[in-house]
């Protein structure tokens, strides 16, 4: 879409927001309607590399030529996203152009070619969380063919992480304009907003899901929380759930798993990085937003948090530094660990508990020790210089050596 066409699209719906209001002298106000939108049916399988098409129908008594909506998407019903000509990324929202279109066009006696009036625009999550926001319209104020019909195609994808069963979709600030005169401040304009109630429809995801685990190479740690059992970690990646103790709340102990069971979040390290794909039947009654093992957290929605630890790398390696009040977006899938006491340190040291009785030798979160350790590696030789990001035996015990 080229400069001008924006700017128009950008004064039209300046007028239309204009005509909205009431006025002064109180000579134009807007309408409510019965006139509804729905959804068409609609089943998904969570995590699944298909494009689903979810279609918008309204439901209409008279003849429009223009709309706007919201509609509120589940969390993991996520919109396919698509650079515009500008480099903007849009969704994939497109109106319906096929057999029996509600849009007025002109067909060109040569070709059979459709040349459209109105245009649409949208965007996702610029107003609110999942919310995708939508407008049609024609420069022209040309009518709709038809008072009811399907008007839009929304092309989306459903991530490891949506609810299964019957999800919610919410339609607010639903509205369409027709040509009718008005008088506004005296003066007569065309276009008269029809207000329609908010409504509520449906999806419905499978109780299957597909999800993808990710370990940098260059970091080597990371976490994760699916909704779904993985009975057997391969070679190559461990999975460890995280405990601390109140005497020693710098530390979080880590407890090696050999599976990764459903709604349990998981640290993740692989020496030499992983990527693998894995999917499972999910289990309709254990569904949580938030899952919780012990002080590590999993977002199964996206969290928004600025109390407790993130694995991050600052250039000395991976560590649970934390938040101090810094906020973070916590994705769908990944994990924070956020302890019930401890003493303001800057970051916690990763231990892993091989079931042993006390600490053994451990930097704390200050930087100082508690003596100076003595490293061996996992066959028993001493290591006189110790790597970041390497395991070792101090004391008997499994250490994480951090920096």
């Amino acid at each position: 879409m080229d400069l001008r066409l924006r700017r128009r699209i950008l004064l039209f719906l300046t007028l239309v927001c204009i005509a909205s209001g009431a006025f002064a002298d109180n000579t134009y106000h807007q309408k409510e309607t019965d006139d509804y939108v729905t959804l068409g049916d609609l089943t998904v399988e969570p995590g699944s590399s298909d494009v689903y098409q979810l279609k918008v129908f309204l439901n209409g008594t008279q003849i429009y030529t223009a709309f706007g909506m919201d509609i509120e998407l589940p969390s993991g019903l996520e919109p396919v996203m698509k650079e515009d000509s500008n480099g903007d990324m849009r969704p994939d929202v497109r109106y319906w152009m096929g057999t029996n279109t509600i849009f007025p066009y002109i067909e060109d006696e040569d070709s059979g070619n459709k040349m459209f009036s109105h245009t649409l625009t949208a965007s996702y999550g610029v107003i609110g969380k999942n919310i995708l926001r939508m407008s049609c319209l024609s420069l022209k104020r040309e009518n709709f063919r038809d008072e009811s019909g399907q008007l839009v195609t929304i092309r989306c994808k459903a991530t490891p992480y949506l609810k299964p069963g019957v999800d919610d979709v919410h339609i607010t600030k639903c509205h369409f304009i027709t040509n009718e005169k008005v008088l506004i401040d005296g003066k007569e304009m065309r276009g008269l907003q029809y207000n329609c109630k908010d409504r509520t429809e449906t999806i419905t995801a499978l109780a299957h899901s597909t999800a993808t685990i990710n370990v940098s190479a260059k970091n080597q740690w990371g976490s994760c929380v699916v909704p779904f059992d993985i009975p057997v970690l391969p070679s190559g990646l461990e999975a460890y759930t995280v405990t601390v103790t109140d005497r020693e709340s710098g530390i979080a102990y880590l407890k090696q798993q050999t599976s990764i069971l459903a709604y349990t979040p998981v640290l993740l390290y692989a020496k030499n990085g992983f990527s693998g794909t894995y999917s499972g039947d999910v289990d309709e009654p254990k569904y949580k937003e938030v899952a919780q093992q012990n002080i590590i957290y999993g977002a199964i929605v996206p969290q928004t948090k600025d109390d407790g630890f993130v694995l991050q790398n600052l250039g000395d390696g991976v560590k649970l530094y934390a938040m101090s009040g810094q906020t973070f977006e916590i994705p769908a899938g990944k994990c924070w660990v956020k302890p019930t006491i401890y003493n303001g340190a800057k970051y916690m040291e990763m231990v892993i508990d091989d079931g042993t009785t006390g600490i053994g030798s451990v930097e704390c979160s200050n930087g100082a020790a508690q003596h100076e350790p003595v490293y061996y590696s996992l066959d028993g030789k001493r290591v006189e210089n110790p790597l970041p990001g390497k395991i070792y035996i101090v004391d008997g015990q499994k250490v994480l050596k951090l920096k």
